[in-house]
This record gives C-alpha cells, structure tokens and sequence, in this order.
C-alpha cells in the first residue's frame, strides 16, 4: 500500500508552473476536484510542448498534440511520464499510443485518476 501524500507539501514537478496550476493541483488533492485536474493536464501539453514547435495556437479538446503542438514520440512520452509523476499513477504504452488529442490525453488521466479512487 503506498503512502497517501501530504496535500500540503508542494510538487517540486509543478515548480515552474504559474501559481493558478499549481493551486488547481491541490484543489484536486484535497477536494478531488477533477475539473482542476483537467486543468494541470491541459497546462501540462502546453509546457511540454517542444521549443521546436513555434508559437502555440488556441488548445482546444481537438488540438492534436502531434499534428498541432509538434509533439513527437519522445515528447508524448516525456509528457506521460510527467504526468504519471504529478498524480501518482501509471500510464501505459498502449495508453500513450490512443493518445492523440487533447481531448484523449485529459481522458486517459481521468480514467486513470477514477480508478486510482476507486481501488482505495
């Protein structure tokens, strides 16, 4: 069984994020609030997005991630792993690989945080 973490203590992997991602990341831990959750994860695509990629456009639930936001396969991961950090959860390679928008991605996090919920 692992320990359950702390809401109080900040997320070092949150640091560099703007204080409004961060507070919507612990409204999720002490209140369980998903639509902030959804947040961190839409803040997330959007940071993790390669320099390479240019100016991000608008992100809507659409927004490609590969196609749109320059992602490839190595940033998708980077991204997953970062996330899976953030919640405390595994994402699998077949989940990564369903992966194709940001509509997929906020999903895939939430299935994953609803079953994390419901194991405990």
């Amino acid at each position: 069984m692992s320990p359950v973490p702390d809401p109080a203590l900040p997320i070092p992997a949150l640091a560099g994020f703007p204080p409004e991602v961060r507070e919507a990341f612990q409204r999720y831990r002490t209140q369980g609030d998903t639509k902030a959750a959804e947040e961190v994860v839409l803040a997330a695509a959007v940071d993790y997005r390669p320099a390479s990629a240019g100016s991000a456009p608008a992100v809507t639930d659409e927004t490609r991630l590969l196609e749109d936001l320059g992602y490839d396969s190595v940033a998708v991961a980077e991204l997953a792993f970062f996330l899976e950090d953030v919640f405390d959860m595994t994402i699998s390679n077949e989940d990564v690989l369903a992966v194709r928008t940001i509509a997929d991605l906020r999903g895939c996090v939430m299935r994953k945080l609803a079953g994390k919920t419901g194991a405990a």
